[in-house]
């Protein structure tokens, strides 16, 4: 049973992040180790945003990152104890994408194919796998969260979930999901007046209900794997669309792995990315993650014909007549463009989430820690170890946001059991000894 002093963290969403951090409790519970209560508050269903009937996939798309990089990955707990280590991560190991595909008959299958990567709905059928391993440490609620503010002495967080009218309460909280879709690099549009403007979440609910417009010429604002899950999409919706990709860079790079570059992502401390000069970390998050086309995705779109990449940013958008007109600058020259539909892709903004979600009380606090206004890449290289928010009380973590002070691999899917990890084991070895002993 949960203790009555125990504290209580409770996590926005149920995807592989929320999930990560669960399992860890549940294992960490099970051996007699101090942990807070866990809830995950999930709008639509475990892994929605990966299934193909919500977020920003048909569930069709190939999943980018190793399937063995799962929700327990790299299993390198260490809680100060030999012994207890050892008989934590062979606990852990039961969560692992390979147990998944034993217990389901599916191991000897897909080796046998050449481990292929699975699509997001076959990765969404793994999350929701490991949720039914949950109880009954893990607690995982169906709502949707419409406002998140301070209690009266400001201590603890307080959650207003859709048509009810109780509030969870939490000691920590932290947020999950990519957040809104980035529109802040638009000088001049108002999106939500132009229908032939499409964000991620609407573009991707126009294709799955076959809504979108299925003639162009189209553009895609954005050169990353968003950008890219677009294009493969469209290329399969209506193949023979003109499809133009608006990159600043004027080009589209490939990520082509190595060890070396995937070490930064799975052990950011052993290879002391913190210790890199941030104009590195920088250029090293552009080159590997940001702006960059997998593989997969490239090799697919090498065959096409009918794309082509446009150098410049997109300060403006607005209609004229039956089109979309883009602004687009480079080198201080001015471009018009016309189009018939327009798809931002750039990636996602937290700060506009944070914003949409807390209270103008939490909003301060928030801007107190900071130091100042709410400002994403200031907001970044205040995280700390714990991924949470440096000087705000209480504790506030965004993992999505850790990439570029803690590790790259924080805010994708490369190091999701060292990012339980960070959030849970904040207590010295010598105690987690102590308790292991007396437990």
């Amino acid at each position: 049973m949960f203790e009555s002093n125990r504290k209580t963290m409770v996590v926005i969403g149920a995807g592989p992040k929320g999930l990560a951090t669960a399992v860890k409790a549940k294992v960490l519970e099970e051996f007699g180790l101090p942990v807070d209560r866990v809830i995950l508050i999930e709008k639509n269903k475990v892994a929605a945003n990966w299934s193909g009937d919500f977020g920003y996939t048909n569930g069709e798309m190939k999943l980018g990152t190793s399937p063995e990089k799962d929700v327990v990955f790299p299993i390198e707990t260490d809680v100060g104890d030999p012994i207890l280590n050892q008989q934590i991560r062979h606990r852990l190991l039961q969560f692992t994408w390979t147990s998944f595909l034993v217990e389901t008959n599916c191991f000897s299958d897909w080796v046998d194919r050449g481990r292929p990567a699975p699509c997001h709905l076959q990765w969404a059928g793994y999350l929701r796998w490991v949720s039914e391993k949950l109880e009954p440490q893990v607690k995982i609620l169906v709502g949707e969260v419409t406002a998140i503010d301070l209690n009266p002495t400001g201590t603890r967080w307080e959650l207003q979930l859709k048509n009810s009218h109780e509030k969870i309460e939490a000691d920590r909280l932290m947020l999950t999901g990519p957040g809104q879709t980035r529109k802040d690099f638009l000088a001049e549009a108002k999106t939500q007046d132009l229908p032939s403007v499409f964000d991620l979440e609407s573009f991707w609910e126009a294709i799955k209900n076959n809504h979108f417009p299925s003639y162009g010429p189209i553009a895609i604002v954005g050169a990353g794997e968003n950008a890219a899950s677009a294009l493969l999409a469209l290329s399969k919706y209506a193949p023979n669309l003109r499809v133009d990709i608006i990159s600043p860079k004027g080009f589209i790079s490939t990520r082509a792995e190595n060890y070396y570059e995937n070490q930064f992502y799975s052990q950011p401390e052993r290879h002391h990315w913190s210790a890199l000069e941030i104009k590195d970390r920088i250029d090293f998050i552009e080159r590997t993650d940001l702006g960059v086309f997998s593989v997969h995705a490239m090799n697919l779109l090498n065959e096409q014909v009918r794309h082509a990449i446009i150098p410049g940013r997109v300060v403006g958008i607005s209609h004229q007549e039956e089109n979309v007109e883009v602004k687009i600058k480079q080198a201080q020259q001015i471009s018009l463009r016309c189009y018939k539909t327009v798809i931002l892709a750039s990636g996602f903004d937290q700060v506009a989430t944070l914003k949409s979600y807390l209270s103008e009380r939490a909003l301060e606090a928030l801007k107190k820690a900071l130091g100042g206004p709410l400002i994403q890449k200031d907001l970044m290289m205040k995280i700390q170890n714990d991924l949470s928010v440096e000087g705000m009380t209480p504790s506030l973590h965004l993992p999505m946001l850790a990439g570029l002070s803690q590790g790259p691999g924080f805010t994708n899917l490369s190091c999701l059991g060292k990012l339980s990890d960070r959030i849970f084991l904040r207590a010295s070895s010598e105690q987690r000894k102590k308790v292991s002993h007396e437990s």
